[in-house]
């Protein structure tokens, strides 16, 4: 796994904080992300989404150096993103979202006659 890793600057710290790897697909009425998290289950991960700001953080049952590992990634989301129907799911270490576009955000063709 080529993630960026960033030793957190506490030398005390027990934890080793990795930006996962993650995978876009705009699919036009929603975007679909899968977070490279191995070791995360749905119970050790947090989504949240403020003020446009999604936040990700996934804590691994996997050690490095003795150290917890804690997945984390921000993403800027669309202004029309449907905030209420944002799904997630885990599955052999991978996370997906998916993130349906507001009806306003959606490309809509018009039929000429």
């Amino acid at each position: 796994m080529n993630s960026e890793i960033m030793e957190n600057k506490n030398a005390a710290s027990e934890v080793v904080e990795i930006m996962p790897l993650v995978d876009i697909l705009d699919s036009g009425d929603n975007v679909t992300m899968w977070f490279e998290v191995p070791g995360a289950n749905a119970g050790s991960v947090n989504i949240e989404v403020k003020d446009g700001i999604m936040s990700m953080s996934a804590a691994s049952s996997l050690r490095r150096n003795g150290k917890t590992i804690v997945f984390k990634r921000n993403f800027q989301l669309y202004d029309d993103v449907d905030f209420e129907k944002i799904t997630a799911g885990t599955r052999d270490g991978v996370l997906t979202l998916n993130i349906p576009k507001a009806e306003s955000a959606r490309v809509h063709k018009i039929k000429v006659n």
